[in-house]
């Protein structure tokens, strides 16, 4: 439960080496690639001298970014393209990895598959297409039914256009109050559902004005295609002819593309793997340098995971040299990237942290304290077993589909603390008088519910600081780990200043008032001296600015740190309120429910409100739950600048 200890690989091998160098390290799935090349120009890429690796040291002058192969976008639109229209699951499979293979000779294949695929694809598509376009016709040409019409006729008119369309009763009078407008016949061939059908006969050369009178009447014109000719008996068997042509061919097509998806289906998830692989190898080229003869590449490795990685590069041989550096060794500007180690119970909280920041390789882990905190905040505002129950199912079932696996753990925990403090309230599904309180019950103790919400702040924001310390110990920062506000001279002070709070509550003294003052005036000036007292520990010049400018805005930044503490421990009484506030809210629903006097209404409103509690006031208590740990306590001890561990891999790892 800690950031995991990183160690710098420098590896060099001989160009031939390439692909299948880069092949393992994807496999292995454990290097977070850096660009060798920077490595190199900043002589941060060092390898000792030796005779076996004289050759790679001279290359070093000569290296240059490694070439990239050919662009895949093609290829990979036609494999993504038939996948979707076959219906397969795109899934990266590592035993289609594990062999060795060349990939030009799977594009060759892909290419072929595709030639194959796409006729057969086009068809189907077209026969859809213009089936499409019949039924919508059929829904326009349903409203001449029973009209003595002639197409044929129509259709062989030289000098005039027709027009069939529907005109709402609203604008069929506009229409008549335009007829002296339209030069053209307006024949009235009967109604339908959506109004009155007219037929329009206009000629040619004033086609273009009556289209404009007829667009300002909103006439929706039932499209006819010409090729139908008789009368309406005579076009709908033809198009019922036609409707049957196309639903054969139809289906003689999608059978040739299932028999064309029996034979290709598996190739395909072979192909999509191979190429899940490609991509990763291109990218990671791009961060590779070369020169004539050798490849170069760096990344940071787990240091759990160095001698695995050491033999896995050592089986190509001895012309393949590898060295692994401590961080210490590697130049300050080279910030290692943050793997973060937890147990299952606490991994879903991890993205909780990620959403503020990700740790620095030198900073404490800050998930555990979360996890923990977070838990016990949410269960204390929305204590209900019931309603802990519902959240969780939810998401033990939100954790079987692959996109609410993260959300899915977080709802369970949170489930689980909101089940633990509903029997230590003794609320199920709000009510509570089902089981008996095993601590408190928070409406009846509203006192002791605010209290206990300041308490458990006070504690939080203790251990906020001694995070903050740990921190300062482990970047070695010695002014802000003793002598900052967030450091032992801030914790001492806050301890202090609310020691002094509660003999100013309570009328008695747990530490003599004039102890505490003289106490909270010796932590306020080692705030403020912070800087020329660690630099004098550490033998440098007193101040690095204007010694008045200085104090006086470390006079302020006390000011702000007070109110800063003050503000973080009050805060925390919105988790009484909360859990007071979820009470209530039930109370509301349950005068509701004996209002109505109905068995079946009561509990149609307990339902109701059971559903308004558990989203609306869940959501609520979970961004305010997020609150308290990013402003209260993050802002004490956490800074989250780090960069996140991101190893070359593939999906399937």
């Amino acid at each position: 439960m800690a950031v995991e200890r990183m160690r710098m690989m420098n590896l060099v091998a001989p160009i031939q080496h390439l692909h299948n160098i880069i092949r393992e390290v994807v496999m292995l799935g454990n290097v977070h690639i850096v660009n060798a090349l920077h490595e190199v120009d900043e002589s941060n890429f060092n390898m000792p001298v030796a005779v076996d690796n004289i050759k790679e040291l001279e290359d070093l002058i000569r290296i240059k970014p490694c070439r990239e192969d050919a662009d895949l976008k093609d290829t990979a639109g036609k494999i993504k393209e038939m996948m979707q229209l076959f219906r397969i699951k795109p899934e990266v499979k590592k035993e289609h990895l594990e062999t060795d293979y060349n990939f030009e000779e799977n594009i060759k294949d892909i290419e072929k598959i595709y030639n194959d695929v796409r006729p057969v694809h086009k068809d189907i598509c077209d026969i859809e297409e213009e089936l499409r376009n019949i039924q919508e016709f059929g829904k326009h040409f349903e409203y001449l039914k029973g009209l003595d019409i002639d197409f044929q006729a129509l259709n062989g008119l030289h000098f005039f256009g027709y027009k069939i369309g529907v005109l709402s009763r609203e604008n069929r009078l506009q229409l008549k109050r335009n007829y002296e407008n339209i030069v053209a016949m307006v024949l009235d061939l009967g109604s339908s559902r959506q109004g009155e059908v007219y037929l329009i006969i206009s000629p040619k050369e004033l086609e273009i004005e009556t289209d404009r009178i007829l667009r300002s009447l909103n006439f929706l014109e039932l499209e006819i295609p010409r090729e139908f000719s008789g009368t309406y008996g005579q076009a709908a068997e033809k198009i019922e002819g036609r409707q049957n042509k196309l639903y054969a061919a139809l289906e003689k097509s999608r059978e040739d593309l299932y028999r064309l998806k029996e034979r290709y289906a598996a190739y395909l998830g072979m192909a999509y793997s191979r190429l899940a692989m490609e991509e990763e190898l291109n990218r990671i080229k791009k961060e590779i340098a070369c020169s004539g003869s050798f490849l170069y590449l760096s990344g940071w490795v787990p240091q759990r995971d160095v001698e695995h990685i050491r033999e896995t590069f050592e089986r190509f041989g001895s012309d393949v040299h590898i060295i692994f550096k401590e961080t210490t060794s590697v130049y300050e500007y080279m910030i290692p990237p943050t793997k973060l180690k937890n147990n299952k119970l606490l991994k879903p909280f991890e993205a909780l942290v990620k959403m503020y920041g990700v740790p620095s390789y030198n900073e404490a882990d800050p998930t555990v304290f979360l996890s923990i905190t977070y838990m016990l905040l949410f269960g204390a505002m929305f204590g209900d077993a019931g309603q802990g129950t519902v959240l969780l199912l939810t998401g033990f079932f939100a954790r079987r589909k692959t996109t609410g696996k993260l959300i899915g753990g977080i709802l369970v925990r949170l489930g689980i603390s909101s089940i633990i403090f509903g029997f230590l309230y003794g609320s199920v599904f709000g009510f509570e008088n089902i089981v008996p309180s095993l601590l408190i019950r928070p409406m009846i103790n509203i006192n002791r519910m605010l209290l206990g919400s300041v308490v458990l702040g006070v504690l939080f924001l203790s251990i906020s600081y001694g995070y903050g310390i740990l921190n300062a110990i482990k970047q070695r920062d010695l002014k802000e780990g003793l002598f900052g506000r967030n450091g032992l001279a801030g914790l001492l002070f806050y301890l202090t200043l609310i020691t002094l709070v509660i003999n100013i509550a309570t009328g008695e003294e747990l530490l003599p008032n004039s102890i505490g003052y003289a106490l909270l005036a010796v932590f306020m000036g080692l705030i403020v001296g912070r800087e020329p007292l660690a630099n004098r520990l550490m033998r440098k010049p007193a101040y690095e600015e204007d010694v008045a400018g200085y104090y006086i805005e470390g006079g302020f930044g006390i000011f702000e740190t007070l109110l800063a503490m003050m503000s973080s421990t009050i805060s925390f009484i919105r988790v009484g309120a909360f859990a007071l506030n979820h009470v209530g809210l039930f109370v509301a629903f349950e005068t509701m429910a004996e209002m109505t006097n109905s068995a079946a209404g009561s509990v149609l409103i307990y339902i109701v409100g059971n559903v308004v509690i558990i989203g609306l006031e869940g959501l609520i208590v979970f961004i305010q739950g997020l609150r308290l740990e990013y402003y209260e306590m993050f802002s004490r001890y956490y800074r989250g600048e780090g960069v996140e561990f991101r190893p070359a891999r593939i999906g399937y790892l």
